[in-house]
């Protein structure tokens, strides 16, 4: 935390699900702040700036370097190692939840389909960050 903020990496390449994010984390939880990487090798360049957020939300299917190589590469920097991540993907393929379980993330959140899907989720996430 810093200056009393929670601060969180969103990896999104999907406007409208930064946008939803943003309002979601608005009404539920003010005291997050967001910063976002609309790829995933912009991801990797905050990360490598020496900037550690207090969480990582992740999605998978993003261009330019997937959220599978973000996760790979902050679990290969020493200094992130233990960097909570929660990946929050469109994609429900056990093949992914798989690899992401052998890279030792056990939160993955199939993306909502709705606002008020969104919500819950937030709030959950909200409420394990310890955050209002």
């Amino acid at each position: 935390m810093k200056d009393g903020r929670f601060e969180v990496l969103y990896a999104e390449d999907e406007e409208d699900d930064v946008l939803f994010m943003r309002r979601a984390l608005e009404s539920s939880c003010a005291s997050v702040s967001l910063t976002v990487a609309h790829d995933g090798e912009e991801a990797i360049r905050l990360l490598s700036d020496g900037w550690r957020p207090d969480w990582l939300v992740l999605d998978l299917k993003m261009p330019r370097r997937s959220g599978l190589d973000v996760l790979q590469w902050v679990r290969g920097q020493a200094a992130l190692k233990d960097l909570p991540v929660t990946v929050l993907s469109s994609s429900a393929e056990q093949s992914d939840m798989a690899r992401v379980q052998e890279l030792g993330i056990v939160e993955y959140i199939v993306k909502p389909v709705n606002y008020e899907g969104l919500m819950s989720v937030i709030r959950r996430l909200c409420s394990r960050w310890g955050v209002a």
